[in-house]
């Protein structure tokens, strides 16, 4: 039976940073179960996809050319999507960058954050330098998430309260412990390469619904793989830096829980494996928004279409976090919809459909019918809530009907071969536009082959296009 404290001694220390040094130094002596294992396949798969369709937004170029400063690394490693090589830690920085632009990747609810598009490129770029096997990427992915939510979660909810984008702060302490597992690195260097990664940490929630936002996990991995680097090489870092009283979550946090914490243990109510409460998007938008489009849709499913002109009043019953985070009132751009709860709740009551990339515009988000709808949508906290993800949709009618009805979207799905389904429909729309009709089916091929491939050859081969011009990055 796989326990995460397997490989843990008795004696270890209770700090939190040496206690994960410890055990991501070790986990190569773990047994991972399948399960995990296929988990972390499935968010490499809707990592690639959404990579791939990201390479069309407006910021790929951008990143591509001011990283790599214009010039092809032949000697470097792949940039998905693209013809272009470049270097480790720019590779990483422009795939990661690229990967959360649509905002359509996954999301780790006890991390805060977006986990795969911190740790995939950082981890994608290192094993293809190293010319490591697809299980060890797999398994190294497991090891950085685990590191993602075991902090996110000791990080408490203040962190993100306080306007940190976890993505882009824990992402990097994630990036980086998952880079130090696939270089082997021992107890001392882990902890060390946690520590660099911990001092670069930045990202600022008031950058949602610009493309700084998607720079914070390009920012992250790249930072991942420089701790690990310097790490490596014997470069220093203060012991104890998550939990020093001048750390990581002292200074970003104001309920961080580090004291006399062990990273190995297993808390009440927490997972063994972090990775099994990743979520998958389905909607290209906040995750805090999901709740609502899926009660919204509910409602048209039940009730059939509504005429706007009969509509009174549409009160959203949502975490108040939310008015923080994804509540711009009036969206001038694709970006602003993504962020904008009362305008995505329009959209839905409209019938749209939010998986759509072309949806995202000016054009979407100027629509007057639009507007209007969402002037008559307010939002309602209710402190005595359970849940602090769902949604309660309540739609008054101007003849005195009250429609409502729930949602959340906070449960993890049980059923790998449905959601495997799922991931499936979702890459071949991401990714048959923009590499060719079926392109999508060599890549869902060549992950399915990640445990027994010897290298990464084929996976990298499937995300490559055909005929995109070789100077893109200009």
């Amino acid at each position: 039976m796989s326990h995460l404290n397997a490989v843990s001694s008795p004696t270890q220390s209770a700090d939190f940073t040496s206690s994960a040094a410890m055990w991501v130094a070790r986990s190569q002596e773990i047994d991972i179960p399948a399960p995990v294992m296929r988990l972390a396949g499935q968010c490499l798969l809707d990592w690639f996809a959404v990579t791939i369709a990201g390479t069309a937004e407006e910021l790929s170029p951008i990143i591509t050319a001011v990283t790599t400063e214009g010039k092809i690394d032949p000697q470097g490693v792949a940039l998905v999507g693209q013809q272009g090589r470049a270097s480790e830690q720019q590779a990483a920085r422009i795939n990661g960058t690229i990967s959360h632009a649509l905002d359509f990747d996954d999301v780790n609810l006890r991390m805060h954050g977006h986990p795969t598009v911190t740790l995939a490129p950082a981890l994608l770029a290192v094993a293809e330098q190293e010319n490591l096997s697809g299980v060890a990427l797999l398994r190294a992915f497991a090891v950085g998430y685990q590191v993602a939510g075991r902090l996110g979660h000791a990080m408490g909810d203040t962190h993100y309260a306080r306007g940190f984008h976890a993505t882009g702060t824990i992402g990097a302490v994630a990036a980086a412990a998952g880079c130090a597992s696939l270089l082997k690195l021992d107890e001392n260097q882990t902890e060390a390469a946690l520590g660099l990664a911990a001092t670069q940490a930045s990202g600022l929630k008031a950058m949602f619904g610009t493309m700084a936002k998607p720079m914070h996990a390009g920012n992250a991995a790249a930072n991942g793989i420089i701790a690990a680097r310097l790490a490596q090489r014997g470069f220093t870092a203060r012991a104890g830096g998550l939990e020093h009283p001048q750390g990581f979550g002292a200074a970003m946090s104001d309920d961080s829980q580090f004291s006399g914490g062990d990273f190995q243990s297993t808390p009440p109510g927490a997972p063994e494996w972090e990775i099994t409460r990743n979520l998958f998007k389905y909607h290209a938008a906040c995750y805090l928004t999901h709740s609502t489009i899926e009660a919204l849709a509910r409602l048209r499913k039940e009730h059939g279409a509504i005429d706007p002109a009969e509509i009174a009043a549409i009160t959203l019953h949502v975490p108040e976090g939310h008015r923080t985070v994804c509540d711009v009132l009036e969206p001038r751009t694709g970006l602003d919809i993504k962020f904008s709860i009362r305008h995505l709740a329009a959209l839905a009551l409209a019938g749209a459909d939010t998986a759509d990339l072309s949806l995202y515009s000016q054009a979407t988000a100027l629509k007057p019918e639009l507007a209007a709808l969402r002037k008559k949508v307010q939002l309602s906290h209710q402190s005595d809530r359970a849940d602090r993800y769902g949604a309660e949709v309540v739609v008054n009618l101007v003849d005195g009907t009250e429609l409502n009805t729930f949602w959340d979207v906070s449960t993890p799905v049980e059923n790998l071969d449905a959601q495997e389904d799922a991931l499936k429909v979702k890459a071949a729309t991401l990714i048959d536009p923009i590499l060719g009709n079926d392109a999508s089916k060599a890549l869902f091929a060549a992950v399915a082959e990640l445990p027994t491939a010897a290298d990464l050859t084929g996976l990298l081969a499937s995300t490559l296009p055909s005929s995109k011009d070789i100077t893109k990055t200009g």
